[in-house]
């Protein structure tokens, strides 16, 4: 038999721009997808890919800022048993409580990202199955497991960056607020957004290799954060250069450069698994020869071997 989870409650933007209940609809689109794509994935974080679906519907909107009430909605099998909750708790209302609403023990995603404002936590120390302690700054904060897998999880936080840092990025919205029955239970400011961007992924090294390998010149760059833009007779590549001795040669103009010149270097390839996709870096560690670029043409001249004729030719001439 089929049963339902529910949970009610509201989002709403506020700021100047919002004051007369109206909001670009090239704001508030991106929005609500992502509160649907948060929901999706907080709910595959916690009760795995074959979790029964979420649907999050909005109810209606009302004037005064711009608020949208939204239903969240899961149906299961009465015998489907989730990881997040225990008989006599609805899987939807447990969910919007861990995101936004703060959970029955402990507090919400949102709730910890502020209380963060941005930084990591020096230490997890595990109190129990169901509870870690958060320690930061000489701070200690104790969540449920449960909420540290939501703010671990990419992509619960690059969802909920679209819900709440993005729309704050636009001119005229200040704040973000989540109601549950009229009463605000969750608050960011425009100056808090930033603290609720996803953080880039720590990518896995798969590939460390240095190589000797030669390059010719595409683009030079003379300030020491740039990169050096080469071409190794196939493609083109931008290149840190890590040689600081070549380095300070070409400062002190004691190495002239024209178009053609190779450089035959020992370059270290690094590439990385990111959240994005494969990363390449390349680093010229030591520039083994700087060849300039050919002047002209090689052509085969033979020398003959020389007659007795031809030496007395060549004393004649002295003579004279």
């Amino acid at each position: 038999m089929d049963e339902m989870s529910k949970s009610r409650f509201t989002i709403a933007y506020d700021g100047t721009s919002l004051r007369e209940g109206t909001m670009d609809v090239r704001d508030l689109a991106p929005a609500l997808l992502a509160v649907g794509s948060l929901f999706d994935a907080a709910n595959r974080t916690l009760n795995g890919a074959d979790a029964p679906k979420i649907s999050v519907n909005v109810v209606a909107t009302a004037p005064g800022s711009f608020e949208i009430v939204l239903d969240v909605v899961q149906s299961f099998y009465e015998q489907a048993r989730s990881l997040l909750v225990g008989e006599d708790v609805a899987a939807a209302l447990n969910l919007t409580g861990l995101i936004f609403l703060c959970a029955p023990v402990g507090g919400s995603l949102v709730w910890l990202i502020r209380k963060l404002r941005g930084r990591k936590p020096d230490r997890i120390e595990r109190l129990s199955p169901d509870t870690v302690r958060l320690t930061i700054d000489g701070e200690s904060i104790d969540v449920p497991m449960q909420l540290l897998r939501l703010y671990q999880d990419l992509a619960v936080r690059k969802a909920l960056e679209g819900v709440v840092s993005e729309p704050l990025k636009k001119e005229g919205i200040q704040k973000f607020k989540v109601l549950e029955a009229k009463k605000v239970q969750a608050e960011v400011s425009s100056q808090e957004a930033t603290w609720f961007v996803a953080p880039e992924p720590e990518g896995t090294v798969l590939l460390d290799d240095t190589r000797k390998a030669a390059f010719s010149i595409v683009s030079l760059a003379f300030k020491d954060d740039n990169k050096w833009r080469l071409h190794d007779g196939n493609s083109q590549i931008s290149a840190t250069i890590a040689d600081d001795d070549f380095k300070r040669r070409v400062d002190a103009n004691e190495i002239a450069f024209s178009k053609g010149d190779v450089l035959v270097c020992e370059v270290k390839v690094t590439q990385t698994q990111t959240g994005s996709g494969l990363k390449t870096e390349y680093t010229v560690v030591k520039v083994l020869e700087h060849v300039p670029a050919m002047k002209q043409l090689n052509l085969p001249i033979e020398e003959h071997p020389r007659s007795q004729d031809d030496d007395q030719d060549d004393d004649r001439l002295l003579d004279h």
